[in-house]
């Protein structure tokens, strides 16, 4: 047994003398918990900073409440205002919303239009424009949305509706006919006759308890119905098949960024293999093999986006061919920032379990903050601010920008200015690196 426990020690001493098995051991999965804690159980539990173009064009005190109510909410960053040609601040109207939304600038827009409400008015209309690139923030954005509106404001509506009833019918006749529909509604929807005069329909649904769930349930159907919500999506209406085309980019970056990274430190297999020193002894200089390298990898990337592209186009009929030669520049952007990683891997890597290593560690992080995974609101706010230093995060934006929203090479040229001001900063520092180090 003491052989056994010795044979045993000494395994661990060699584990913990390698870093690299150490770090995919503890640090990264620890890593990972706190990056999904942070967003399905801890501090991320709650979408915030979503941004919404908001449109008032309504003087009533609910439009201007609703107004208030969002101006001051965490969940919404609420838009007021656009940059025009002249790169003056402007106002929005109905028009310029439109286009705010369609270029992308914002996924969806509040309306208030100018007759939203008015003193006989009993319901709400409100309108909604968006882009449904991510499915799944519009359906959060619409329930927030919901909610954030109407538990503001429902008490408005009852008293409004109580007020012209005394109104037209005097005080006495007023009271007995609210009464008289307030057990009505009870009847029906299952509200507390008390809590409807007092204190408005909706405002039982956010002092529920458990005993009063039907009556929350009747008064929030009671309100859907005075509120409408005219929705309008504004792009991605021909799109063949919007889940697989907004997902297809990120999970294609994702395992390029792996093929790449694994293509690049093939660099030290060639240096232990001799290799190296074979191809040095002909007249090839260090430069010529990085500069071969990468422009391998490059055209690899190309390759194998291309492919993968082409196997969306078959498996889930998503139309890359209407406007391919913009997707291609996305594409060969994306490759060249991607192997500019794989090159500052192998720069700033002493062996390939190193470089393999830590690859993982940032590409898997990469991929969960840059909203290959799932959308980017769902993230803390300073991480959303560091998913924007990610190639995964731009590259993503230039595939959907091409793939769901048709864009031309204007609308794409800041995006590819970003994946290209990566791929040259990178590169710049891996070759740096490379001229000190020793890989060769």
């Amino acid at each position: 047994m003491k052989k056994i426990l010795s044979l045993i020690r000494k395994d661990y001493i060699l584990f913990w003398h390698d870093k690299v098995a150490v770090g995919l051991t503890f640090i990264v999965p620890a890593a990972l918990i706190l990056l999904f804690g942070s967003i399905f159980g801890g501090s991320g539990n709650d979408a915030s900073g979503i941004r919404l173009a908001f449109l008032n064009q309504s003087d009533t005190k609910i439009a201007k409440k609703i107004e208030s109510t969002l101006d001051t909410t965490k969940t919404f960053q609420i838009i007021k205002t656009f940059t025009d040609d002249e790169g003056k601040e402007v106002p929005f109207d109905t028009t310029s919303i439109k286009d705010y939304i369609i270029k992308g600038s914002a996924s969806s827009a509040l309306i208030i239009p100018k007759d939203a409400y008015s003193d006989t008015s009993f319901g709400l209309k409100l309108k909604f424009y968006y882009n449904p690139k991510n499915e799944l923030e519009m359906q959060i954005v619409q329930g927030l949305l919901q909610q954030t509106v109407m538990t503001q404001i429902p008490e408005i509506f009852n008293q409004s509706m109580m007020r012209r009833s005394e109104e037209y019918l005097g005080e006495s006749k007023g009271l007995s006919f609210n009464r008289k529909l307030a057990s009505v509604i009870s009847e029906y929807f299952g509200v507390d006759t008390s809590k409807i005069l007092q204190q408005g329909f909706y405002s039982t649904y956010n002092d529920s308890t458990e005993d009063d769930s039907s009556s929350d349930k009747g008064a929030s159907n009671f309100f859907n119905n005075i509120v409408k919500l005219d929705k309008e999506q504004l792009v991605g209406k021909e799109v063949n098949n919007p889940g697989a085309t907004r997902s297809v980019g990120g999970w294609a970056m994702m395992f390029l960024l792996f093929s790449i990274t694994a293509s690049a430190t093939s660099l030290f297999d060639e240096r232990n293999s001799g290799v190296t020193l074979r191809i040095l002894s002909s007249p090839v200089s260090r430069v010529d093999i990085l500069w071969s390298k990468y422009l391998y990898n490059i055209s690899l990337g190309i390759i194998q986006l291309t492919v993968l592209f082409f196997a969306g186009y078959l498996f889930f009929d998503i139309d890359i061919f209407s406007n391919f030669g913009n997707l291609f520049l996305v594409i060969f952007c994306s490759s060249a920032a991607a192997t500019a990683f794989g090159m500052v891997l192998a720069a700033f890597s002493k062996t390939t379990a190193q470089a393999n290593g830590l690859g993982t560690f940032l590409i898997l992080t990469m991929s969960a903050i840059g909203g290959a995974w799932f959308p980017t609101f769902f993230l803390p706010p300073f991480i959303q601010i560091l998913s924007k230093f990610t190639i995964v995060y731009w590259s993503i934006e230039g595939f959907l920008q091409v793939l769901w929203n048709g864009a031309g090479l204007l609308e794409l040229l800041p995006t590819l200015g970003v994946l290209l001001g990566i791929g040259f900063l990178v590169n710049t520092v891996s070759f740096w690196r490379f001229k000190k180090g020793d890989i060769f």
